[in-house]
């Protein structure tokens, strides 16, 4: 007898539907698997065997044929477990067959026949949500999670016996959703502006709060160069705390890539702020941009939405560091492999941070660093990749009198546009005035000239500065795009030469060199 169940296979951001086919045919008793099934699929052969036998069903005694189809498509991981032991019953006669029909399933099977968690779960929800499934069948675990995707009936259960039996009494008709998962409260953006304006008051670092202030906006790229202690680590650890909540579709989109990586198993909440992610400089490629036979995604796609700070960056390998350049650029990133091609989702805000010279105190008499071992120190890093950086401040050590001023220096009026308050209502003028809502660094050439509102003498001085400074087309056009994020931190409606002078404040290397 033929048996046919649903489910889904990952392959990057994507779950692709898979249909669990299982026949049952007269010869030796065994277990066949094909349609290019990996390792941990090959294996739940013996765990299905053992599930159905300590569930109290019976097994297999002859020969048993599972196909995965589509059979081009190379599966792995342990959430076949389940559709696999449900065709079976259903083959078997121990299940009736229209249960089965619209329903999709995805779980591991233990040896006592309990459903445990798998990864993935919240991308297979999003597929069978997106197929108009009838149900999602998951583990106990996994159910609040699958159950963050609207309209989509979720049946859990805490053994194979026990949903069998669920799936009995409900029959092929319509099925009860499970209660949806109470969400997280939102911060406010009050709460998350004092919290800011507290941790922000670093002495003589007025200009590094506005680049910050700059960079959570405009979700504008930002490398701060400094000696050892400057600040730079601390000021990008609060970058996340300037960045407004997500919204529900980003949040999800985020919580998809988390669970696709393995790390929200049993959590089922909704990711509410911003991710920040911090690798350290001995990274590979594969862990930094993602990677594998299977691709999973690495720190660069777990920082979607939010900061990916590189600290050391000149520690990084530089094969390493180039690979970044078309990611940073497309807010995607693609890999490609000798028979699949996936992709994972990559709109970060990136916050590097160097020393200017190997032993970090270039312009210091403490400085040991020749001429020629700073240069080969910043020739680790490719121009292209610092041509992206939109933002490019120079750091420097703070002075021990610094400490002893009074807080009253710190004014409301200083810091008035370097909260977490003036960041929300830039991005909100953004979204009004931006096509498809995007933040100012996602402007194509096209759309920044009919929608950034320069004015005419802004052009005509921006062109004298290309002229001058001698630069790149797309350091130019990044020069405009901050310009347009220090107006709309002004609550400006055109972007004046004053906006533009300011912008000029963070191109700190285009004139000097990084360790002068």
């Amino acid at each position: 007898m033929l048996a046919r169940c649903l489910s889904a296979s990952l392959l990057g951001f994507d779950a692709i539907p898979v249909t669990v086919e299982v026949d049952l045919a007269p010869g030796l008793p065994g277990l066949q698997l094909v349609g290019l099934p990996d390792a941990a699929i090959q294996e739940s052969r013996e765990r299905v065997r053992a599930a159905l036998r300590n569930s109290g069903f019976r097994g297999p005694l002859v020969r048993v044929v599972v196909n995965l189809a589509p059979a081009d498509l190379r599966k792995e991981g342990p959430a076949f477990d389940l559709p696999i032991a449900l065709a079976l019953l259903v083959a078997s006669g121990q299940l009736d067959a229209p249960v089965l029909k619209g329903l999709w399933c995805a779980g591991e099977l233990g040896l006592d026949g309990s459903i445990r968690s798998c990864r993935g779960i919240l991308a297979i929800a999003c597929e069978a949500a997106k197929q108009q499934a009838r149900a999602l069948a998951v583990s106990v675990d996994d159910a609040a999670e699958a159950s963050l995707v609207s309209g989509l009936v979720v049946r859990s259960a805490p053994t194979l016996r026990t949903l069998v039996e669920r799936l009995n009494s409900d029959g092929p008709g319509e099925l009860h959703p499970c209660k949806q998962p109470r969400q997280a409260a939102v911060p406010t953006t009050t709460a998350a502006s004092e919290s800011v304006d507290k941790l922000l008051h670093l002495p003589e670092q007025q200009l590094a709060r506005q680049g910050l202030a700059i960079a959570a906006a405009g979700g504008h790229h930002l490398l701060l160069v400094g000696p050892p202690g400057c600040g730079k680590t601390a000021l990008a650890h609060h970058l996340p705390s300037l960045l407004p909540p997500l919204n529900r579709e980003e949040s999800l989109e985020i919580t998809r890539l988390h669970s696709i990586a393995g790390h929200t198993r049993g959590g089922g909440q909704l990711t509410r702020q911003p991710p920040f992610r911090s690798p350290h400089h001995s990274a590979t490629a594969a862990a930094l941009l993602g990677g594998g036979r299977n691709p999973r995604p690495g720190e660069l796609s777990l920082a979607h939405g939010g900061v990916l700070f590189l600290d050391e960056l000149t520690e990084f390998p530089r094969a390493v560091l180039d690979q970044l350049r078309q990611p940073l650029e497309e807010g995607v990133i693609w890999l490609s492999r000798a028979k699949i091609s996936c992709r994972f989702p990559s709109r970060v805000t990136l916050v590097a941070a160097a020393n200017p010279c190997p032993c970090g105190w270039s312009g210091n008499q403490r400085c040991i660093c020749s001429e020629l071992q700073r240069r080969r120190y910043w020739g680790r890093l490719s121009g292209p990749l610092l041509d992206r950086l939109d933002l490019q401040l120079k750091l420097e050590a703070s002075e021990p009198s610094s400490l002893e001023r009074p807080s009253a220096e710190h004014s409301p009026d200083q810091d008035s546009s370097c909260n977490a308050a003036s960041v929300h209502r830039a991005r909100v003028r953004m979204r009004q005035r931006n096509p498809h809502g995007l933040a100012n660094r996602e402007l194509s050439a096209e759309e920044l000239q009919r929608h950034g509102r320069f004015r005419a003498e802004t052009l005509s001085r921006w062109e004298d500065v290309l002229r001058a400074r001698r630069l790149s087309i797309r350091s130019g056009l990044c020069l405009l795009r901050v310009a347009r994020t220090v107006a709309d931190l002004q609550a400006s409606e055109q972007v004046s030469v004053e906006d533009l002078a300011s912008a000029l404040r963070f191109r700190s290397f285009d004139v000097t060199e990084p360790w002068s």
